[in-house]
């Protein structure tokens, strides 16, 4: 009877999920949407590349969308429908960037919209899209489409580099010439200081087929708030960001936290970049592994999926060069990662104590340090870093009479080094994806990597669905003895669906496989906008085909290689978040 109980409990939840995915549940108001347009292309290599560098340079996803004008297929770069006020932060972040944009206030109209002036400077290390677009409201979207298409590619090598002109300075669209009247109404709005504050409030809620390790219920839910204030001046050479994060969580106290996931003052010089502060900063390509992120500490308690991430204190400079970006860290001080508490869900038989252990004498105290060259040839996209430092990654040793209770764990850092790559190859609607890294610290030095590639398929079946094919490759050449992750020798299979609607609907799905064993994870997340204001995102995850809990507890080592999963066999969940913007 449990196990038809179990097996209705997944099979009802793999049901909601997709069909929430869909849109098919769930009402939308697009009245009141906008979206921040940052150029299109007949190239959909030269829109991916190019949205791929703004959602980095922006820390909000920026994506390419198929569209027709005159019987040509074009590839628009541009936002997620969002409120007028986060397109206001968007186009704040553009401005103080230099990157060229104009803002859609009405995305359901059917091919007008209201344009704002556009700029033109290409950000630091990038080459934009320089459009020639004029600046008058009422320009029709074909129209801006046109203008696109007669601009340089903005990543060939005859596009305008960084600093061919100041930040925000209009250009006369016949001419290419600044316009006097443009030229001072611009360098007085340059003078000003100019912020924004943004709050986003979220209602999530947990639902397990089954009871906790510990008898924890199937229901769980919890409250977050994040705040995020931009503020630039000097003309934009200066800027401060400002992100406290907070969680309240029903049933787990250890996740009920507080993170300034970034506070740090930014100045930009002709070819320099200069940053000091906590802040938080992401490394690689891939999509289920990122191997090579290494960076910020893993804020654990946020998600399994480790991409949520703690504020790393730290100097950045990033120096802009025609060889590539060299971006050099001194990170001062350590961030412990948080762990899961004895009353929540998704965690390990035993508790993680307060207490840690580091190989360093400095330990927190510790300066550790980190340097990335990255650039842009041709198609290629690459990335080569080296860390040296206190380990993200902890690993775990029993509880000693006066440091933790016993039966705990405690949390153990070591000292590392680690060398790596990341690369990106985008060519037609081919993307291949590579991670690698080696690593000393642990042991013997050993490496890893991950492979993958992705296909995006535009207009499936003749619909405005776009469908991503992603497969990955993950390996760790220690094999079983790889403590630190589940991903030794693994298969990832999932499919990206984009429905390119109003509401923005977006799902990946997605199964990783062990190739030695059974053990599976099927994975879903989905977002969709609710109106001007709210958002909603699913989030479920199975995991099946491991040793299950009960013969683990039984089990002499209970920490052997076959029970990596065992704590998760009976954690399957569906997760749905509210957010609501301020």
């Amino acid at each position: 009877m449990l196990d038809k109980r179990v097996s209705f409990n997944r099979l009802a939840a793999g049901i909601f999920l997709v069909l929430a995915s869909l849109g098919i549940l769930l009402p939308f108001d697009a009245n009141a949407n906008e979206q921040v347009i940052f150029g299109s292309f007949r190239s959909h290599e030269n829109a991916q590349n190019w949205a791929k560098r703004l959602t980095q340079l922006f820390g909000s996803p920026i994506k390419t969308q198929a569209r027709e004008a005159n019987g040509v297929r074009w590839y628009r770069v541009q936002s997620e429908a969002m409120a007028s006020a986060a397109a206001d932060l968007l186009a704040r972040k553009s401005d103080a960037s230099g990157v060229s944009y104009w803002r859609n206030n009405n995305p359901i109209a059917a091919s007008r919209a209201t344009v704002e002036q556009q700029r033109l400077t290409p950000p630091p290390g990038i080459n934009a899209p320089t459009t020639a677009a004029a600046t008058n409201a009422g320009i029709t979207d074909d129209e801006h489409i046109a203008a696109d298409a007669r601009a340089p590619d903005p990543l060939s090598s005859s596009a305008g580099s960084r600093r061919e002109k100041p930040a925000a300075t209009l250009i006369d669209g016949a001419s290419g010439r600044e316009t006097y009247q443009n030229s001072i109404a611009n360098k007085s709005a340059r003078d000003r200081s100019r912020q924004s504050y943004d709050f986003d409030i979220g209602l999530q809620s947990r639902v397990f087929a089954d009871e906790g390790l510990t008898g924890q219920g199937r229901v769980e839910g919890s409250v977050s708030l994040e705040l995020e204030h931009f503020r630039t001046w000097d003309s934009d050479r200066k800027q401060l960001t400002i992100t406290p994060f907070v969680r309240i969580d029903s049933r787990d106290s250890e996740r009920s936290h507080f993170d300034l996931r970034d506070l740090y003052w930014t100045r930009v010089g002709e070819s320099w970049d200069l940053h000091i502060g906590a802040k938080r900063v992401f490394w690689g390509v891939t999509e289920f592994n990122h191997l090579v992120d290494i960076v910020n500490q893993t804020d654990l308690v946020e998600n399994i999926d480790r991409e949520d991430k703690l504020g790393q204190p730290m100097v950045q400079i990033s120096l802009v060069r025609d060889w590539g970006i060299l971006d050099v860290f001194a990170l001062t001080g350590f961030r412990e990662r948080t762990f899961v508490g004895l009353d929540g869900r998704l965690r390990g038989p035993f508790e993680v104590a307060d207490h840690v252990l580091f190989e360093s004498g400095a330990e927190e105290y510790r300066t550790d340090f980190a340097v990335r060259w990255s650039n842009q040839v041709g198609p290629f996209e690459i990335g080569l870093h080296h860390f040296s430092g206190t380990s993200r990654d902890p690993m775990f040793v029993p509880g000693a009479l006066g440091v933790a209770a016993a039966g705990d764990l405690v949390a153990y850092y070591p000292v590392i080094d680690q060398s790596g790559i990341d690369a990106l190859a985008i060519t037609g609607d081919w993307s291949f994806k590579f991670e690698g890294m080696s690593r000393s610290g642990f042991g013997d030095r050993y490496g890893a990597f991950t492979f993958g590639l992705e296909r995006t398929v535009i207009g499936v079946l003749d619909s405005n669905i776009d469908l991503g094919i992603v497969a990955e490759y993950m390996f760790d050449e220690r094999g079983e003895k790889a403590f630190n992750t589940m991903f030794e020798h693994d298969v990832a299979i999932g499919g990206r669906f984009a429905l390119n609607d109003f509401a923005d609907t977006q799902a990946l799905i997605g199964v990783i496989a062990d190739t030695d064993n059974s053990d599976l994870v099927l994975s879903l997340e989905a977002s969709r906008q609710l109106g001007p204001d709210w958002a909603v995102t699913l989030e479920g995850r199975l995991f099946q085909g491991g040793r299950s809990r009960q013969s683990a507890l039984l089990a002499p080592n209970q920490f052997a290689a076959e029970y990596k999963s065992a704590w998760l066999q009976e954690d399957d969940y569906v997760q749905i978040e509210f957010k609501k913007f301020l």
